[in-house]
């Protein structure tokens, strides 16, 4: 068992979304977000949540890359439905 402190990461993708036009941008979104989260111990969990019918499909690639750098998409439908990507990092 390590003492080092674990670190999880939950990204509201929807009110922070990088831009989608630019290849190889999803793993440095990655790396660079566990490399800051690194200073506070050791990441466990990393989880983008968004309403993935509402993206363009220029994003699509992106997406793949964040997966496979190990990013689950938490798919948040809205069905007509204001802040529920809010309300699923808050549990509600």
């Amino acid at each position: 068992m390590s003492d080092h402190p674990k670190v999880a990461i939950f990204w509201d993708y929807e009110n922070c979304s990088p831009p989608s036009n630019s290849s190889g941008l999803g793993y440095q979104i990655v790396n660079n977000m566990s490399r800051i989260t690194r200073l506070f111990g050791s990441v466990t969990t990393f989880r983008a949540y968004l309403d993935i019918s509402a993206q363009s499909s220029k994003s699509v690639a992106l997406r793949s890359e964040l997966q496979s750098s190990g990013v689950s998409m938490i798919d948040c439908p809205h069905n007509g439905k204001k802040e529920v990507v809010d309300k699923m990092l808050l549990g509600v």
